[in-house]
Parts: structure tokens; sequence; C-alpha cells
């Protein structure tokens, strides 16, 4: 009955990044701290964004010599809770001592004259001895030499700022000073590895860069930080939101989540530059009555893809990239709708000559040709082997495969053998970067 692909990217161990807490002094912009700000930051390098939503954190040999350690690395796991824990669906586990065996994220305190750091970005971290090096006295670095801020006298403040941003870059962050597009203004040199996306404009408030005014502003993430973060590790607050998905048949996939788009580049595997953005004002003839967003969208295969929202269709036509049809109610274009369909979840054109809707437990299948419903409501259990039983938020066909998604994973269909492929439901974190899940 129904349908997938994905492409792997590779990628290398990357070498020292040093931390914004950690690489310069007051008035350069660092990371790790506190910043609020409206715009749209980060730097991801998409291929290196972790296949889990939850990565285990261990700390390596004890600094016996401490005896406020357990301390201090309370105040570090405290602040990633109330960063990017807070803020998006990942979570880091454990916080015990590591194991030889030992996964995830691995962290050395050294008190040595180099800024704290990571040795790699995202998943190249995963069990890497050291992979995260941080500084709890700060007797042999104070901010950099030479700095004007010396972390012995706000031991805290700087222990909590710097593990904020380091954090940025166990999550596959880069600098967000790297960034091609930073304004003359931001003068501080490029460090470490770059991204491969960027995740909406440059942000001069963002943990993530060295010319933020705000010393590795104050430990908190900007509004910027957080939107992005969570177009490539989720929200849990978002989970009613109005979304779909619809390959556009050019090699790139359109994602929408209540009133912004993304665009996915299928041969690249990630998320296009420059994105989610407004529906409103890109989408030529668009109502702005949906201006909020849709529930459904299926590219019919003749020229014309359907959106849905609520009772009604409306159709875009892709040779003159606008709306060609306004708004009309469902059961005008398709004759046969059930009365009890209200709205719609998920929708996608199979190889058969049907397509098939879906809302809630159920599933319905209509006519391409004649726009007909030619199968009245059933379940998707007992109907779709190994398929998600409910609640489907977005899918759409590639060549002989579908892919299905629901929450925080993804099912891909074989239309031929007409079943989930072996192995699936996988997360969509990091098999999807840049997909608003």
């Amino acid at each position: 009955m129904r349908s997938g692909f994905k492409v792997s990217l590779g990628a290398g161990l990357f070498g020292v990044l040093a931390l914004l807490g950690g690489c310069g002094a007051v008035g350069t912009t660092e990371a790790g701290d506190d910043v609020s700000a409206s715009e749209e930051p980060l730097y991801p390098l998409a291929s290196r964004i972790w296949h889990t939503l939850t990565i285990p954190a261990c700390w390596e040999t004890p600094v016996v010599t401490d005896p406020q350690q357990a301390l201090k690395r309370g105040w570090v796991q405290s602040q990633i809770n109330a960063t990017w824990f807070g803020s998006t669906r990942v979570q880091f586990t454990g916080w015990g001592n590591c194991a030889a065996t030992s996964t995830g994220i691995r962290i050395a305190v050294k008190d040595e004259a180099s800024a704290p750091h990571t040795i790699g970005l995202g998943r190249d971290l995963d069990g890497v001895a050291a992979g995260l090096t941080l500084n709890f006295t700060f007797n042999n670095w104070q901010n950099g030499a030479g700095g004007t801020f010396d972390c012995r006298t706000a031991l805290e403040s700087c222990i909590r700022q710097i593990a904020a941003h380091e954090f940025g870059h166990v999550l596959g962050f880069a600098h967000e000073q790297n960034r091609s597009d930073k304004p003359a203004s931001c003068t501080d040199a490029p460090q470490g590895p770059n991204g491969d996306t960027l995740a909406g404009p440059y942000d001069p408030n963002s943990i993530m860069n060295y010319c933020n005014p705000n010393w590795n502003n104050n430990g908190v993430l900007s509004a910027g930080d957080i939107k992005a973060a969570r177009q490539y590790y989720g929200t849990s607050t978002e989970t009613a939101a109005q979304r779909d998905a619809v390959n556009w048949g050019n090699g790139k996939i359109y994602f929408f989540n209540k009133s912004e788009y993304t665009r996915y580049d299928i041969a690249l595997d990630r998320a296009d530059s420059g994105l989610p953005k407004p529906i409103i004002g890109n989408w030529a003839g668009w109502p702005a009555a949906w201006s909020t967003g849709i529930d459904a969208a299926i590219n019919w295969g003749n020229g014309k893809v359907y959106f849905f929202r609520g009772n009604q269709v409306m159709r875009y036509s892709i040779a003159t990239d606008a709306v060609d049809v306004a708004p009309q109610a469902i059961s005008a274009v398709f004759s046969g709708w059930p009365a009890a369909w209200t709205t719609v979840d998920a929708g996608v054109r199979w190889n058969n000559g049907k397509a098939y809707f879906f809302r809630g437990t159920q599933y319905i299948r209509a006519n391409l040709a004649t726009f007909a419903i030619d199968q009245a409501p059933l379940n998707i259990s007992g109907n779709w082997p190994g398929l998600f039983t409910s609640n489907i938020n977005y899918v759409f066909e590639k060549g002989t495969k579908a892919y299905f998604f629901s929450g925080v994973q993804y099912d891909r269909y074989d239309m031929a053998v007409d079943s989930v492929d072996a192995g699936y439901p996988l997360p969509i974190v990091g098999y999807w970067p840049g997909f608003i899940f």
C-alpha cells in the first residue's frame, strides 16, 4: 500500500574548542553566559547532532584535593538543566564518575593554563576521554592571558557560565562569530571548527558568540539560542502545533510548523541555512487567515500541492509558486469526505494512484484522478504493518518509501513490501537535522 530515504553524513574528530566562558576578557563576546535576544542564532554542525535525546554525562577521575568538588559539579549540572535541558527535549543523565567504558560526554576537571574546552562537536565527543575539560579553581587561567576578569573572585558564576557555553559545543554548535554572515562590528576571530548550517540570522546575543557584549551571557541562552536549539533538539511545548511536511519534488522537503516553514535539502541531508522563515510573505497568495499554520499537505503529483487546515483545503501551483485556488470546504473538492473528519492530521500520495489521509487512529483513501474518497475510515492498526497506530504528525513520500513522523520518532514505510522497514522507528533527532519536532 504505502513508503523513504536517508543519507548518512560523514564526520571527523575536530580540534579543541575554547569555550566562551573561558576564552576572553570581559567585554568580549563569549558564550556560556545568560543572554536574552529575539534573533535566531546558532551555527550547528548538522552532521554531528546526536542521534539521541538522552546523553550520558560523567566525570573523569575526581580531584581529591578540592573539598568543594561535589558542590561545583552540582553547579555545572544545575546550569545545564536550566539551559539546554530546560529549553529543549535533550537531557543529560547520570552525572556520576566515569567508568572505562562510559559513553556520552566525559568531563575532566583540570586547573591548567589553557582555557576550558571540548575536543570536538556533538556526537564526535561520544565516549571520548576528557571530551570536555572544565576548570574549578582557575589558579592557572583566569579568563585568558592578560584577561581583566578573574574567575577566582567569581567562582560559581564562572563555572556556571563556562559550562553552559561548553555544553553548546557538546550539542554540536560552533562559535557564532565563525559564521560567514557576521557583521564587521564583530571583530573576534573565528575559533574552532565551523558548523555547516546557519540557523537563522546572526545573533549578537548568542551564548556561543565571543562578540556578545555580555561575557558568557551570564550563563543563560538567548531567545534565539533557544529557538535554534529546539530546531535541532525539539521542544515539548509545541506538541499541539499545526504542522506537516511535503516533498516538493525538486530535491527539497518543506516542513511547516505553526506560522513558519523550514526547507530540507535531500542531497545534503540537512535543513537549509537561514531558516525557519514566516510563511506569510514567502508563499505568494497565502491567506492571512492561515497564518498560524496548516494541518496537512500533499503533493498531488500533477504540479499542484494541496494544503489542509480545519475543514478547508487550498491549492498551490508549483509552476507559478503561488496559491491558485483559494481555501474552500474539503467536502467541495473531495466527494465522499466523512462528515466527522472536520480536520485531518496528515496526508500522503501513494504509488498506486491513491492518496491516504490520517486522523487520530484512522485513515481514509482518495482516488488521485477523481478526488473521490473510495474507502471509508479504517483503523491504522491492523492495516499498516509496523506503523504508528495514532497521532501521525507528518508524512511524505520519496520514491517507493514514505516517512511517517509521530512525536520524537519516525517510521520508514516500504510501499512495495507494504510494511515498515526493519530497524524502525528511529529518533528524529540527528537523523533529520533541522527538522522541527
